[in-house]
């Protein structure tokens, strides 16, 4: 996963007033797209997830990024990230699974069932 530094948030307005945001900053990884230390601008956002390593930002192309030390004129620049990707619904996934949860419940029932049949 490419790393950014010295990024900035950037809230886009297209034509329609749909207001996107994306990150603007240097790569740091082992992407043959950008050679180490490209400065880039991501797709629009669409979500975000905290981990033990930091944010990570998911991109409408797919793509994710960790992100590093944020521009120093950037002050607060995560917490502000976040607040900006609330207001316009960009929330972090919920750690619900609801596959797992459906499949873990199905074995449960048909234990349950297997029992009551013998």
């Amino acid at each position: 996963m490419n790393i950014l530094n010295g990024w900035k948030t950037l809230e886009l307005i297209t034509r329609e007033g749909e207001t996107l945001v994306c990150i603007e900053g240097r790569v740091l990884g082992k992407n043959p797209r950008f050679p180490s230390s490209s400065h880039i601008r991501t797709s629009p956002l669409t979500g975000y997830r905290l981990d033990k390593d930091g944010m990570v930002v998911m991109t409408k192309r797919g793509s994710e990024y960790g992100l590093g030390k944020p521009d120093p004129s950037e002050t607060f620049a995560q917490q502000r990230l976040i607040r900006r990707m609330s207001r316009l619904g960009q929330k972090p996934p919920s750690a619900f699974n609801e596959i797992d949860t459906q499949l873990t419940g199905y074995v449960d029932l048909h234990k349950e069932h297997a029992a009551k049949e013998s």
